[in-house]
This record gives C-alpha cells, structure tokens and sequence, in this order.
C-alpha cells in the first residue's frame, strides 16, 4: 500500500468518527433546567441573600441516601417553620420531584418512584423570618 491510500483511509476514519459524534451528540436531551430562566435571573439578589444566609449558620443540612429513601437532617438553626426540597434531574425534566415539608430534625422522602443517578438538590426554606437556599449534588442509589 502506498501513501496516498494510508491518507485516504485515514481521512475516511476521521470523517467517520467525526460523524458518529455529531449523531451521539445531537441525540442528547438538552431541556434547559428551568422554563422561566430570565424572572429567575432577575431575582439573583434574593438567591445570594438566601444562600449566604445559609453560609452564616452554625451548622449544615447534612443528607443519607440509602437505597429507598433519602433523609434530610435539618441542624437545630434551622428546624422551625417549612421547607422546600426540589430534586432535579439534570438530563430529564420531566424526572424532576419537589415536596413540601416541615423542617423538623429529619425528613424522610421516599425514593422508590424517582430513578437512580444524579440528581441537583436544592432545599429552600425560611426561619426567624431570614430566607435560606441550600444547593446540594447526590446520587440515588
């Protein structure tokens, strides 16, 4: 074989893996993570305040993950009033979970019906009338 050929099957190996990535890559689902991204946008300043007001207290939501359920601890700082936990799943929209619950010591959220991987976990709450945003990554086993 001569040089002219190795060139030619070179490019054609190229070209081809070239296209396999363009096909692999337009198959991905790319919802973007909220609809309303711009009114969200808007209101960066009260998700700073929320999430710095959670930097501030003394201790950290801490979460176990076993492979049923999730638990969320709440420290004493922030065990009083109601909570938001939205779990989002970053490839899959319509994956996404939210509940409504009371910030007690420990929240125990089922995880049966949510599938297993990655998910982006994100705790809104208020207490003593200061808002708090906790954002968390955890794998559902």
């Amino acid at each position: 074989m001569n040089w002219g050929k190795g060139i030619i099957i070179a490019m054609a190996l190229f070209m081809g893996f070239i296209l396999t990535l363009v096909v692999t890559l337009m198959r991905q689902d790319v919802d973007l993570e909220i609809d309303d991204y711009y009114n969200k946008e808007l209101a960066f300043n009260e998700q700073y305040n929320a999430q710095q007001n959670y930097m501030d207290a003394a201790e950290k939501i801490t979460f176990n993950v076993t492979t049923d359920s999730l638990f969320v601890i709440f420290p004493k700082d922030l065990q009083t009033g109601k909570a938001t936990i939205q779990l989002q799943r970053p490839n899959n929209k319509q994956q996404d979970a939210q509940f409504e619950v009371k910030a007690a010591a420990l929240v125990y959220i089922p995880t049966k019906s949510l599938p297993k991987g990655v998910f982006n976990c994100t705790i809104i709450g208020k207490h003593k009338g200061k808002s708090y945003e906790y954002n968390h990554s955890l794998k559902l086993k």
